[in-house]
């Protein structure tokens, strides 16, 4: 059996990943749900935007592809999600440690890393369109910055977008995605 390719969306908060994921959804690529302990922000949905659990529902899932804490928050993916997809090409949103989790034990060759890069002027607008609190953005921003988050999650992308211009996003996009299946189909 073919495994799928996993496209990754990888980028500092307010980079644009969940609305390029959307983007990627219209193209008929399905995303993959993680799981989090985080509370739910206005206009997600359980089950859809993520799985929904408390600690220590989140500490007993077995199966982790992948397993990261973010913000005071933990997030994973499971074996069982990718593998209840049959489609050819899926997609998920994730930091570094998930890219490197998730091509560890997927295997390199079956993932692909987008890495979407925002300025920090916009990251902020964004996360203050979006409803975060003073607080949060701050916390938010001091992380990218103190962890270097921006040129060590670089190093790890196969693709890189600037995200400053949406249409110009989605056409590079469409474009990535095209390459993988261009050479999807060739290998199959």
């Amino acid at each position: 059996m073919k495994k799928s390719i996993i496209l990754l969306l990888c980028g500092i908060s307010g980079s644009g990943k969940t609305t390029l994921g959307v983007e990627l959804q219209k193209m008929g690529i399905p995303e993959l749900i993680s799981y989090t302990n985080r509370p739910i922000r206005k206009g997600e949905i359980p089950n859809k935007t993520y799985y929904y659990v408390t600690e220590k529902e989140f500490d007993e899932i077995t199966g982790k592809l992948e397993s990261t804490k973010y913000a005071g928050h933990k997030y994973c993916l499971t074996k069982e999600e990718v593998n209840r997809h049959k489609e050819d090409l899926v997609y998920c949103i994730v930091d570094a440690n998930g890219v490197n989790q998730i091509r560890y034990n997927y295997g390199k060759e079956n993932v692909v890393v987008v890495y979407i890069h925002v300025p920090y002027g916009t990251m902020k607008e964004r996360l203050e369109a979006r409803g975060d609190s003073e607080d949060e953005i701050k916390k938010r921003i001091d992380h990218a910055i103190k962890t270097n988050e921006m040129e060590r999650d670089f190093d790890l992308a196969d693709f890189y977008i600037t995200n400053d211009n949406l249409e110009t996003s989605k056409k590079v996009l469409e474009y990535i995605v095209k390459g993988i299946r261009d050479e999807k189909d060739s290998i199959s």
